[in-house]
């Protein structure tokens, strides 16, 4: 059974939004929680349980082999869970959409039609995250890293996005990209890409200017957070980009 109530869509009109990743500590840097935000106060997010959202804010799968799978939906700008560690806590610029609430609910069911049940190292809030940042943004979206663990495939043609959200202006272009993650082992292939942003928000681990241009990016993810990564560049900058 699924389910997904909101009121007074149906005459709403696109408009440019932000998308942004927070980056929550788990663990330390062994377990991450990714939350998506879009717009300026609207939240979605992947948990076991309902977390503090009402019923009419969230959908939910069967849970018929596993945990029950929820997404979490808040207007108010306050995920449905909270780790109490978050001073480490890293906000990620991933681009702009024009997808309206009725399509990203849409989205959501459907997903869950393909996800039915949370599971640590396959389905989770990252593979969640990763799939709607990039039907909310299109090829030009730019995650945090590889995800920590999880079962996903994704491949992008040509995109440009440029945004800005407060202090934080981004703008991106890429010929492209593809990549798989299988539980904790991922890969992600970029060709030519290009670009810049500048930002004064040192709470969310943002500071700084920087501009890039790379003419292919290889990265390879193994289990415990190795990673390799080569990629010819001409960046250069001054500042933090997502607390590092």
């Amino acid at each position: 059974q699924h389910y997904f109530i909101q009121s007074n869509l149906s005459k709403e009109m696109p408009e440019k939004r932000t998308v942004r990743i927070e980056d929550e500590y788990l663990a330390g840097p062994f377990a991450k929680h990714w939350i998506v935000y879009v717009g300026e106060s609207d939240v979605y997010e992947v948990t076991r349980g309902p977390g503090k959202a009402s019923s009419a804010n969230k959908s939910s799968s069967s849970g018929k082999y596993g945990s029950k799978m929820y997404i979490n939906y808040a207007r108010d700008g306050r995920p449905a869970r909270r780790s109490w560690m978050t001073s480490g806590n890293a906000m990620t610029l991933v681009g702009s959409t024009y997808k309206t609430d009725n399509e990203i609910a849409a989205f959501n069911r459907e997903w869950l039609s393909w996800n039915k049940d949370y599971e640590l190292l396959d389905t989770n809030c990252q593979t969640y995250a990763q799939d709607l940042c990039q039907f909310l943004v299109g090829g030009a979206f730019q995650m945090p890293n590889l995800p920590q663990a999880g079962t996903d495939a994704w491949a992008n043609g040509p995109g440009a996005t440029a945004t800005g959200t407060g202090s934080i202006r981004s703008a991106r272009a890429t010929t492209g990209k593809a990549g798989a993650q299988w539980k904790s082992l991922g890969a992600e292939a970029e060709g030519p890409s290009a670009a810049a942003s500048a930002s004064v928000d040192i709470k969310n681990g943002n500071f700084g200017a920087f501009s890039e241009a790379s003419i292919g990016r290889a990265e390879v993810k193994g289990p415990l957070g190795v990673r390799a990564r080569v990629e010819p560049n001409l960046d250069t900058g001054v500042g933090l980009q997502g607390g590092q």
